[in-house]
């Protein structure tokens, strides 16, 4: 998928939801046994939103989204 803003191709992955965390992590990124915002940026992911900066959240869901690192957008599936 190319970026609606830039053109460029974007990334696929998925936004995850869990608790009080929101992240993107690429395709194929190994699964986090452990949420923390080191091991979320190790796996090549993007932290949205951390416990340290956002009220509580329930819930746990991964969509599928695509990411262009240069505009710093997210398109992502709802349903």
């Amino acid at each position: 998928m190319n970026c609606p803003v830039c053109g460029k191709e974007m990334e696929p992955g998925f936004l995850n939801t869990f608790g009080m965390w929101e992240y993107f992590l690429p395709q194929g990124a190994p699964k986090l046994n452990w949420l923390t915002m080191k091991g979320i940026a190790k796996r090549g992911g993007i932290v949205l939103k951390n416990p340290d900066t956002s009220a509580k959240d329930a819930g746990s869901l991964d969509r599928p989204a695509w990411v262009c690192r240069d505009c710093k957008r997210i398109v992502m599936e709802y349903w």
